[in-house]
């Protein structure tokens, strides 16, 4: 009877366990499945291996974007990812043919279901060395890059967030092509490049090695980036949903951390104040446009920064790539006298301005009229060109996550996305974090990091890779 009992019950498991079995290999697919429209023999691997991440003793038992060990009992917490290098093709903002770099991180078991496919934006960036190509070699374990990589971590099947296959572009200007001119916020040209790592990185993954680890059959790809890098994840998404790669890529949606969508809002504010917290941003932003906007072209930077600020040396910075941002802001106090308000150092506008820019400036932005000028109308018209927030109905969603006292780029980018970009028919499509306090750097360690719980990152991701159920039911 003991016997004849357990043989039941032992094919009832088995058939049960087979069944959870033909289940999990049902809900999985191949990437080769997937089409990308792209030929991986066209982009190379320069570098592979496996990256060891360890915590800092004093952080081992917090909890950063997941970055916790659910295996260890003790010690330190770490992981360990498999990644590439590569080179891809794509095009330059007139057209021609460029090869730029990439990171891919991935989990190193292919025994696993890949959750998903995060398209990693970096943030504002001014030296080589932060690019996530380098970061493998020299990165902080507290940038950006290394809380995008994270989503490489190996987690149950439920934590859709992880165990994923994560590309992050370097850009233009950086990487291998660190010679060229960066296109600092040329929305369209960057988010195809962007778009174009991604699909490269995709190909590669599928080529790369024989038994790699299936990806699950609902997966998205989720642009997800904080500061620049947010603009570019909303660009990215924007130049899917325009070019019809959207269905091929299984677009999920974007996760935006206090991007600069809209140009008019963050100059706006700097003119209107007149104070400008991280300086380098100006001359990021005119340069970007000097180099790549076609109206923008028979100009230069010289016609919108007086002698005193050119002289510091902010071109020559910006254009070697040797120094990363905060030492330029040393720099340039050094020079400058910075004055303080509650939101943080700052220098006027008009004392790096040339009189008749901040002059025309100025009546722009608060609707006066002006007369006309080649140099001021074509920067009027470059900037209208890469305004995120006019044009386009995102169809798939986006998460907004922005600090209302953001000193470098304003609350009003976010404002104006979010009102301006939903439907009626769609008035959800876009969901929003407005957090009452914390400057532009520490919103980004907020938005990247949590002590307790899912940081807010994660749990955007979670929310759109969760599908249509999970968006809706998501209450920020």
């Amino acid at each position: 009877m003991n016997s004849i009992y357990v043989n039941k019950h032992c094919r009832r498991l088995c058939l049960a366990m087979s069944l959870l079995i033909s289940l999990s290999v049902a809900a999985q697919r191949d990437f080769s499945t997937i089409n990308t429209g792209v030929n991986a023999a066209d982009a190379k691997i320069i570098e592979r291996g496996i990256k060891n991440v360890e915590l800092p003793k004093d952080v081992a038992r917090t909890r950063g974007n997941g970055f916790d060990d659910d295996n260890k009992d003790h010690g330190e917490s770490w992981f360990g990812y498999e990644y590439y290098r590569y080179t891809y093709p794509s095009i330059n903002a007139k057209g021609e043919p460029v090869t730029l770099t990439a990171l891919a991180a991935m989990p190193q078991n292919n025994n696993v279901t890949i959750n998903n496919v995060i398209l990693g934006c970096h943030i504002t960036i001014t030296d080589n060395a932060s690019t996530p190509s380098e970061y493998i070699k020299t990165g902080s374990i507290k940038s950006d890059v290394a809380m995008l990589t994270m989503h490489a971590q190996e987690k149950t099947p439920s934590k859709l967030a992880y165990t994923c296959l994560v590309i992050l572009p370097d850009y233009q200007g950086y990487g291998i092509s660190r010679n060229d001119a960066h296109p600092y916020l040329a929305q369209e040209i960057t988010a195809r490049q962007s778009v174009d790592a991604l699909r490269y990185g995709i190909e590669l993954y599928k080529t790369s090695k024989k038994n790699r680890a299936k990806i699950r059959d609902n997966w998205k790809t989720i642009c997800v980036g904080y500061s620049q890098g947010g603009s570019v994840a909303m660009a990215c998404q924007k130049f899917m949903e325009t070019n019809f790669l959207d269905t091929d890529l299984h677009l999920g949606g974007s996760v935006c951390g206090d991007g600069p969508y809209d140009p008019f809002a963050t100059l706006r504010t700097y003119i209107t104040e007149d104070k400008v917290y991280m300086p380098v941003a100006l001359p990021l932003i005119i340069k970007g446009m000097l180099d790549y906007n076609p109206y923008m072209r028979r100009h230069a930077m010289s016609d919108y920064f007086n002698e005193r600020f050119l002289n510091t040396g902010i071109v020559e910075w910006i254009e070697k790539k040797e120094i990363a941002t905060d030492e330029i802001q040393k720099k340039l106090k050094s020079i400058y006298t910075f004055e303080k308000d509650n939101k943080g150092e700052y220098i006027k506008v008009s004392e790096i301005f040339t009189p008749d820019a901040f002059d025309f400036m100025s009546k722009k932005m608060k609707g006066e009229p002006t007369e006309k000028n080649p140099k001021f109308d074509d920067l009027y018209t470059a900037i209208t060109v890469n305004d995120l927030t006019e044009g386009w109905k995102p169809k798939y969603p986006i998460y907004l996550f922005h600090s209302r006292v953001d000193e470098v780029v304003p609350i009003g980018n976010a404002e104006s996305a979010y009102q301006k970009m939903r439907t009626d028919a769609n008035p959800n499509i876009i969901k929003y974090t407005y957090l009452s306090k914390g400057s532009h750097v520490d919103n980004g360690s907020t938005f990247f990091f949590s002590f307790w719980g899912k940081s807010y990152e994660e749990k955007g991701v979670d929310a759109i890779a969760g599908g249509e159920e999970t968006w809706n039911q998501f209450k920020p």
